[in-house]
């Protein structure tokens, strides 16, 4: 019964994680010309930067690997 709990209050833990964040897309221009797109993550409670990343246009092609080693097929 202990286990049981434990694992209901873990999985409670793990939902409320869920809509907690956004990612945010724009694209860039350096002084240089090149062109980046930049992708932004926000924590949607306290809206802090979570991650930004910054890729050349020229390598942002699908399908890509995500953070979590999930391959994006669809924009």
């Amino acid at each position: 019964m202990k286990y049981i709990i434990v694992g209901l209050i873990c999985m409670s833990c793990l939902f409320a994680e869920i809509g907690k964040y956004q990612v945010s897309t724009t694209v860039a221009t350096s002084k240089k010309g090149k062109v980046y797109i930049v992708e932004t993550i926000i924590n949607t409670e306290t809206g802090k930067v979570i991650k930004r990343k910054k890729i050349y246009l020229s390598k942002y092609k699908l399908p890509y690997k995500d953070n979590r080693g999930r391959v994006i097929t669809e924009e």
